[in-house]
């Protein structure tokens, strides 16, 4: 009988002791930061599928304001500048009127530079990887290195100090990146500079639409819209 009851309580303390290490394994997995449940990453997933078509639908509003190709590239509106002063003034009218097709022509081209770049492209891949792992599919942001807790303000510095620092001085990421928007700017400047703003380019800009919270719709009361469109009709 004695032996049996030493046995008894040697299980016994063999499982408490089991049940102990399991709980300190799983504080440790919860310190740092293990998988998010199905439920949360959902609500996650969810919220990063609202973003992407926020972005979709504004980036489909703004299309809708593209000038056709016809206008954009009418070579009857091509000539070239003649002092400084005209340059500056037909850079300011045609952003201001051609600022979506621009917007355009400066993604497509990074797309296209980057596409051109598959390293980069990869580099890019895996960084973005990174950020989907540490603020989408992780319960928490903070990260676990040698024993010490890093709350999600200091992943957060960490991790865009690392991106910045793969981007600009590890890879040639960076020197691609500037490639396309140097390459982008010098098309933009070009078509700003030897088009000829047209009536519709210089008038189109100046009358706001109602209810546009913007510093153009502030300074309407500045410029009434029948002032402009008499202006217009006598140029």
């Amino acid at each position: 009988m004695d032996s049996n009851a030493e046995e008894r309580v040697a299980l016994i303390q063999n499982g408490a002791g089991t049940s102990e290490g399991g709980a300190e394994v799983q504080t440790s997995a919860n310190a740092g930061g293990q998988l998010v449940d199905p439920s949360m990453l959902s609500q996650k997933l969810g919220a990063l599928n609202g973003a992407i078509q926020n972005l979709k639908d504004n980036a489909t509003r703004n299309f809708k304001d593209a000038k056709p190709l016809a206008e954009v590239f009418d070579m009857s509106m091509v000539s070239k500048p003649k002092d400084t002063n005209e340059v500056l003034s037909r850079v300011k009218n045609n952003v201001s009127y051609f600022k979506t097709n621009y917007a355009i022509l400066a993604v497509g081209t990074t797309a296209a530079v980057m596409l051109m770049n598959p390293w980069s492209l990869m580099i890019m891949s895996f960084l973005a990887l990174g950020w989907f792992y540490v603020y989408v599919l992780k319960s928490s942001a903070s990260v676990v290195i040698g024993g010490r807790e890093f709350s999600e303000r200091e992943t957060f510095l960490a991790m865009s100090g690392g991106s910045l620092f793969v981007i600009f001085f590890l890879t040639s990421v960076g020197a691609t990146i500037f490639y396309a928007l140097g390459l982008s700017m010098i098309l933009i400047g070009a078509h700003a500079t030897m088009r000829i703003p047209d009536d519709t380019t210089l008038f189109s800009e100046e009358v706001p639409q109602e209810g546009q919270g913007s510093l153009a719709g502030l300074l309407s009361m500045f410029r009434p819209k029948a002032t402009l469109e008499n202006l217009a009709s006598n140029v």
